[in-house]
This record gives structure tokens, C-alpha cells and sequence, in this order.
């Protein structure tokens, strides 16, 4: 993870819970998800899907502290 996509998760903490977050927050979550993972995963509307993103890049930003 790069130092920009963590003070940019930092500072959109609030939208990694299960709340409703704007479709733009939303699309940048999937580019850092896709650039951590490799993956090339679509941005879904599918609420458990978001929030499987959400969920990793919550574990990403807790390893990203521990360095």
C-alpha cells in the first residue's frame, strides 16, 4: 500500500464501516483494492461485496501500522 492510499483510507475511516458511502469513495476503495490484491474486480453494487473490499482494506491499513 502506498503512503497516499493510506491517508486517503485514514482519512475516509468512517465509510469502511457498513454505512452508505458516495460512489466516488467507493470506486477509488476498488482501485486500491485491486492495486494491493492484483486483482481486477469490478466495482459491484452488491452491498456484501462492497463491504468484503471494505473488510480488506480495513486489514490493510492495521498492517500498514504495524511497519
Amino acid at each position: 500500500m502506498t503512503k497516499p492510499h493510506y491517508e486517503f483510507l485514514k482519512k475516509n475511516q468512517v465509510h469502511l464501516g457498513n454505512t452508505k458511502t458516495p460512489k466516488e469513495i467507493v470506486q477509488y476503495f476498488y482501485h486500491i483494492y485491486n492495486e494491493i490484491t492484483g486483482e481486477a474486480k469490478a466495482i459491484s453494487g452488491c452491498g456484501r461485496c462492497v463491504l468484503n473490499v471494505k473488510k480488506r482494506l480495513k486489514i490493510e491499513i492495521e498492517n500498514y501500522e504495524k511497519l
